[in-house]
């Protein structure tokens, strides 16, 4: 277990991010990939990937390890940059990261090299760092910001209404808020860490692990960094589908024609994530959950102590408009319930 104690300092200082992390992103990425994660969500995009793949981009999993993950490479909207960039960054603080990374297993010679600043080794990272954003994050960067921008809207519409405590308590599943700790699963020993009035900066991040991870602990004057995942319920990466059909949209209202689409590209969801992903509160989005439950759109199905929404074959049907008479059931059974 780690733990952070959050003083009235940290807490006064702790700041949500609005935008994506790039060079956050891409690191993790890399660690899905370098550690052979299966994410469901992330299918579609490891697809693509493939096709755009360069062989000696794997050199780049020389710097991972199962829990070890490179803060050094740094992404540009230029891939020209961010070959110079990270090029550049590979300084003490990178040659410590690689020695540390030297006493969980045995480095490569590419790493080895790096880690002795041998400038060719150098180089090398540049350009395949630039490679792999090519091919990784530049074809998705506007959808990645898109997804952190709407989690930052999300989590700022609870700041204001519910107060910082909910939204630390409501970060992710395995994270436990009992000011002033913030408790996170990770550690195999008990750890405590302390920002010392630095506060906190949350990072929502589309490659994040399924658990969030703390980063720039350890840099000198910067802002601790707690990266987690944006919650479930988003479209996928590469989902380039429109939004609900007009007819479904008129049919079902607007909210419950999203929550079908949300459901049908993500779920089974939580209430919460649900709620999350359509931007209501989780009370609101269990009324319209149960009204398309009662029409034999969805249902629901508990899981130990949480109940997930999924959709039925009716609802399955009459997302994709294929069943004149499935829409004129659905009609009849929500002809009660008015859009909210």
């Amino acid at each position: 277990m780690l733990t952070i104690h959050l003083t009235e300092q940290d807490l006064a200082r702790t700041r949500i991010a609005p935008t994506a992390d790039m060079s956050a992103e891409l690191s993790l990425s890399l660690h899905l990939l370098a550690t052979r994660r299966s994410e469901h969500r992330l299918g579609q995009w490891r697809e693509q990937l493939g096709q755009r793949w360069k062989p000696r981009s794997a050199m780049l999993f020389d710097l991972f390890s199962a829990t070890a993950v490179p803060e050094f490479l740094t992404v540009r909207p230029d891939g020209r940059d961010t070959a110079e960039a990270t090029a550049d960054a590979l300084d003490r603080a990178g040659r410590h990261y690689l020695g540390a990374l030297g006493r969980l297993r045995r480095l490569t010679p590419f790493a080895r090299d790096l880690a002795a600043g041998d400038r060719r080794s150098r180089l090398l990272l540049g350009d395949l760092t630039a490679e792999y954003q090519t091919a990784a994050i530049t074809p998705y960067r506007e959808r990645i910001d898109a997804r952190v921008a709407a989690e930052h809207r999300y989590r700022t519409r609870q700041l204001a209404t519910a107060g910082l405590d909910e939204v630390l308590a409501t970060l992710h599943p395995a994270v436990r808020w009992q000011r002033p700790f913030l408790h996170l699963p990770g550690a195999r020993c008990p750890v405590e860490l302390d920002p010392a009035g630095r506060g906190l900066l949350l990072q929502p991040a589309v490659f994040a692990p399924g658990r969030p991870v703390v980063a720039a602990l350890e840099t000198p004057g910067a802002q601790p960094v707690l990266i987690y995942p944006v919650p479930a319920g988003r479209r996928p990466l590469t989902d380039d589908r429109p939004g609900p059909r007009p007819a479904l949209t008129a049919l079902l209202g607007r909210t419950r024609a999203a929550a079908l689409g949300i459901l049908a590209a993500d779920g089974p969801l939580s209430t919460g994530d649900l709620a999350t992903a359509l931007g209501l509160a989780p009370a609101t989005a269990s009324e319209h959950a149960g009204i398309l439950a009662e029409a034999g759109l969805t249902a629901k199905e508990r899981r130990g102590g949480t109940v997930v929404h999924h959709l039925t074959l009716l609802g399955e049907v009459l997302l994709r408009g294929g069943v004149e008479d499935a829409a004129q059931s659905a009609s009849r059974q929500l002809a009660g319930g008015g859009e909210g």
